[in-house]
């Protein structure tokens, strides 16, 4: 709902497909650049504080948003920032939530839990945008992120409720090191390479197309409106 409802406004604000491209950008580019930081991260403190503070982060960019908005200053460039800090909070907050699955079920029950985790993600996907078009059509873009905001407080109390029993190691390795050994591992799983690059391409070549999407639809809206107004 926040990304449908997101990139419609900054279109409406900027009329720029560019900026619409780099409030994508900069919401994504924190993940690639410090995903790696935050597995070696998930692996040396509380997971699930560090989820927490995770979600508490988008949560208040989310009501930040939504305030901004709603008293009618809010700028591209708020937009463009918020973007990038909550890409910062997923970079480190996946990781951790990924991590968590193997504390949480038995070894058996662990291929079920991570399918369990793809379904529910992908169901988002697709029924997020729909209630999202269906939100600020009728309620308006402050509410979308409000209620963007909201969800987080849901997921905050599932975590404070775990009594999970991950007891971080200390390491005297860097956090350089972590990630060389990472890297290591990898390229010894040669399936794990091909599922990386896969992923990757589908990534860097599908997802523009999510983005860009919005302004066509916003124009193919506009000529059905203007041709039934004639």
């Amino acid at each position: 709902m926040q990304k449908v409802a997101q990139s419609w406004l900054v279109l409406e604000m900027s009329k720029s497909p560019f900026l619409l491209g780099l409030d994508s950008f900069l919401g994504d580019i924190p993940i690639l650049l410090f995903s790696l930081i935050g597995g070696v991260v998930a692996d040396r403190v509380d997971r699930r504080r560090l989820l927490i503070f995770s979600q508490v982060i988008q949560l208040s960019s989310a009501f930040l948003l939504a305030f901004l908005y709603s008293i009618g200053v809010v700028k591209v460039w708020h937009i463009l920032s918020l973007s990038f800090v909550s890409g910062t909070a997923q970079a480190f907050g996946g990781p951790a939530y990924q991590a968590l699955y193997p504390v949480l079920v038995d070894p058996e029950d662990l291929p079920n839990a991570i399918a369990l985790q793809s379904i529910q993600f992908n169901m988002a996907r697709v029924i997020g945008p729909a209630l999202g078009g269906v939100a600020f059509t009728y309620l308006g873009y402050a509410w979308c992120f409000s209620l963007n905001g909201l969800s987080f407080i849901a997921v905050i109390i599932s975590l404070a409720l775990l009594r999970i029993k991950f007891i971080p190691e200390k390491s005297g390795v860097s956090v350089l090191t972590s990630m060389k050994q990472g890297f290591g591992f990898i390229r010894n799983q040669g399936a794990m390479v091909a599922l990386i690059v896969l992923a990757f391409s589908m990534t860097l070549l599908g997802i523009p197309i999510l983005t860009f999407s919005s302004r066509s639809l916003r124009r193919t809206c506009c000529m059905e409106t203007h041709s039934r107004l004639q």
